[in-house]
């Protein structure tokens, strides 16, 4: 957990609000350790920074309950979908460059999502997504675009079966090719519906574009531009 509080200007550990040399109630650990004394939080790190420096960075908490291990500064967690805006910004950045463009088709970029099937719509109101056995196809009305997986209107599902029960445990390239080898829920840009599949897939793309991994490319192309 990350919090971002105010931005005035102290010294690292220092009580936001507090003068140099002078000494005051640290604000954000009185609110913060009641909050793990009842186990609302197992435990936090809390950063403050302006563009310059990082002003308040302090731990509280445990990173390990059972073991009781005290949270550290440098500890490292799972984001999950905090992680789409990132991709997203880093997505619009490379349409600004004009090296992608939103209404490129997915395809041009991972030649896999060629020819991909939409699952036909049922006239008897069921789901289409939840019948057994192999589902009724039809060719999708056109190939899956740039801003479609950005906005979760690409016919996209959650996650593919490829996907063992936790996400994000295959390698990202392979577990876009299981996405593009399943059908749509729906023709692209006709419906909504939340897809980790088409952030995932717009992450391969700042891949194949960038040659740098998503993981290095978000903070490099986010926070300090393109290597």
């Amino acid at each position: 957990m990350a919090i971002i509080a105010s931005t005035a200007i102290v010294s690292p550990g220092q009580a936001p609000g507090a003068s140099a040399g002078e000494s005051q109630p640290d604000a954000i650990q009185a609110y913060l350790a009641p909050l793990v004394a009842n186990q609302t939080l197992a435990g936090a790190v809390t950063l403050v920074a302006n563009r310059d420096r990082i002003l308040y960075l302090k731990a509280t908490g445990f990173r390990d309950i059972e073991a009781k291990a005290p949270m550290a500064t440098n500890d490292m967690f799972w984001i999950a979908s905090t992680s789409k805006p990132m991709t997203a910004t880093a997505m619009m950045m490379l349409v600004d460059e004009g090296k992608v463009n939103l209404d490129d088709p997915v395809e041009k970029y991972l030649p896999e999502f060629k020819g991909q099937m939409v699952r036909a719509k049922r006239t008897d109101g069921k789901d289409a997504a939840a019948e057994q056995g192999p589902p009724e196809l039809v060719p999708a009305n056109h190939p899956i675009r740039v801003r479609e997986i950005l906005s979760h209107t690409s016919g996209l599902a959650f996650k593919s079966k490829a996907q063992p029960g936790a996400l994000d445990l295959l390698p990202l390239k392979d577990a876009v090719k299981s996405f593009a080898g399943e059908p749509l829920l729906f023709q692209p840009g006709t419906d909504y519906s939340y897809s980790n599949e088409g952030l995932n897939t717009a992450a391969r793309i700042i891949e194949v574009v960038t040659g740098i991994p998503t993981s290095s490319s978000c903070s490099s192309g986010c926070l300090t531009r393109w290597a």
